[in-house]
């Protein structure tokens, strides 16, 4: 047993090796798949009527355009989130709150300040490199996509951040738990898997290093908060906000999902990002855990 309660919730129900294996698998494996077949259905239902004028270029256009990701986007994870939860109930017959916290309801009052501490952080660093370079900073509003393009976000990345938390800092988290004693090998490699799944093939290559050694550090900071906090809540803020900022508000075009029609774009620079990065995470810590310290210092005994 461990000294986190948030860990020792990984005892409760069934837990052989092979139950996690096959939630990972339909968790992952089968949304996908279910969603490839909806995103196709919902692709010949749209161009149906055009079918004949459309070649592979048109049909690339559409494909990759950040709009149609988003919405893919969208159905996957809804789609992955509710195969976790039926995974849980029937396959390793556990409550759903215990991959989220040690109590018995969802602390939406910890989510909110999640948010509101990494908002302020993120903009006050915008602030910084807005003095330091402002032409960097472009203004990229486009008022017939913006709002349309808004609405998608706002729902699918609440959702989509969501279910990451649940999955790696609830689920995965509490899975290595079974295995490995020492929360900080927990972290560590919790926050190895999430930044894995985090490459981009983009080029150059120091940018998919960036955005994975990014990833890494946000995945320990999150892993950190959600054992020093027993819960996943001040993690989900963060990750919404943040997801919701870096498209809706101040994008940039090498993260993966192109060219967004976001209110401000600005290049990504692969050396400088992990930095902020890290001293955001720093802060952002410090700030949740300023008068809680020796929450923070168990995780490392």
């Amino acid at each position: 047993m461990f000294r986190i309660p948030f860990l020792n919730n990984a005892f409760t129900g069934k837990n052989d090796w092979w139950r996690y294996l096959v939630t990972i698998i339909l968790t992952w494996g089968a949304s996908s798949l279910i969603a490839s077949f909806i995103i196709g259905f919902i692709l010949i239902i749209l161009l149906l009527p055009n079918m004949g004028a459309l070649d592979l270029v048109d049909l690339n256009l559409i494909i990759f355009e950040p709009l149609f990701i988003i919405l893919v986007a969208l159905i996957t994870f809804a789609l992955a989130f509710l195969i976790l939860y039926l995974c849980l109930k029937f396959i390793h017959q556990k409550k759903f709150i215990s991959i989220i916290n040690i109590k018995s309801k969802l602390r939406w009052k910890r989510i909110g300040i999640g948010a509101l501490a990494w908002l302020g952080i993120i903009l006050f660093f915008d602030v910084i490199f807005f003095l330091i370079d402002p032409d960097s900073f472009q203004i990229s509003f486009d008022p017939q996509l913006f709002w349309i393009f808004a609405l998608l976000s706002l729902i699918t990345f609440p959702i989509q951040a969501t279910f990451e938390e649940v999955f790696f800092r609830g689920y995965l988290i509490q899975g290595l738990a079974l295995k490995i004693k020492k929360p900080l090998n927990i972290l560590l490699l919790s926050s190895f898997i999430f930044a894995f799944l985090h490459w981009w093939n983009v080029d150059p290559l120091a940018l998919s290093i960036s955005i994975t050694v990014s990833a890494f550090i946000i995945g320990l900071m999150l892993g950190i908060i959600t054992l020093a906090d027993d819960g996943i809540e001040l993690a989900i803020g963060m990750h919404v906000i943040n997801n919701l900022y870096v498209t809706i508000f101040h994008s940039s075009p090498q993260t993966g999902l192109g060219e967004l029609p976001s209110l401000i774009t600005s290049p990504l620079d692969p050396y400088r990002s992990p930095l902020i990065i890290l001293l955001a995470s720093i802060a952002f810590i410090f700030i949740l855990f300023r008068n809680r310290k020796e929450k923070i210092r168990q995780l490392f005994k």
